[in-house]
């Protein structure tokens, strides 16, 4: 288990694996060590055998983006500045790349670097009170090109021009219509939705959503993924073991068993 003050935290259960923000106190804001936290954890669930990670915050806050303490001390060392976007953007590119699957579950506040994090993962759940943004150009900055093409492949050129120029706060309903949320939780409460999500996630194959995973990346723009390597996943998939169960259960009339 990786932990940073108790505030970032791993465990796992059987084939989910879980990853927990709890700052409440700062909102779930997020300073250069929490993000090398979050990242330690990935490496060791990427080795793991886990199937499904999510990835969590606090009742009320998902994260609120940068830690402004932390933020006013970097303004005044240009260096450790760069080090922290530097750590930001490795973190997520590799949520992003982990090969299994990923679900941010969101209630509350989810903004700038918090949202680059809800990105970063497959799948997006939140609550009705979940509010959404993108703040750069608040404070004179530019959000990063990988950040922008997650933005971009999650609401499309138009909406994210709209996010990204205005820094416009996003209710939760409006975030589910423009794709930014997947599903939103209803009278059963966000942590019965990420249930009913968990397990139908879990209903199919694992070596079907890693291969999903590849051919998506290289359409999302991943330059790590050519078009080689997502034919191949395609193509490898008609010989893999989860398939002839696949077939099978399906021939049979019958639940499959994948591995």
């Amino acid at each position: 288990m990786i932990t940073e003050d108790t505030v970032i935290c791993w465990s796992r259960d059987g084939a989910l694996a879980r990853i927990g923000i709890h700052r409440p106190d700062k909102r779930n804001a997020l300073a250069t060590r929490h993000w090398a936290a979050i990242e330690a954890a990935l490496d060791e669930i990427a080795a793991s055998d886990a199937q499904i990670v999510v990835i969590s915050g606090v009742p009320g806050a998902f994260s609120a983006g940068a830690d402004i303490d932390e933020l006013g001390q970097l303004l005044a060392a240009p260096a450790a500045f760069a080090a922290n976007n530097a750590q930001v953007q490795r973190t997520q590119l590799k949520l992003q790349r982990l090969p299994q699957t990923t679900l941010a579950v969101i209630d509350g506040a989810c903004v700038g670097g918090g949202l680059g994090l809800a990105l970063a993962c497959d799948l997006r759940l939140a609550s009705a009170r979940s509010r959404f943004a993108i703040t750069p150009a608040k404070l004179g900055l530019v959000y990063s090109a990988d950040d922008s093409r997650r933005l971009v492949n999650t609401v499309g050129m138009a909406r994210a021009r709209e996010m990204l120029l205005t820094g416009r706060l996003l209710d939760a309903q409006t975030a589910q219509a423009w794709g930014l949320v997947s599903q939103l939780a209803g009278e059963e409460g966000i942590q019965a939705l990420e249930q009913a999500h968990v397990q139908q996630l879990l209903a199919t194959s694992g070596q079907a959503r890693r291969a999903i995973k590849t051919v998506l990346g290289h359409l999302g723009g991943d330059a790590s993924i050519d078009l080689a390597q997502a034919d191949a996943a395609f193509n490898d998939a008609f010989s893999s073991t989860d398939f002839v169960e696949g077939a099978a259960a399906f021939l049979e009339k019958r639940a499959p068993r994948f591995s």
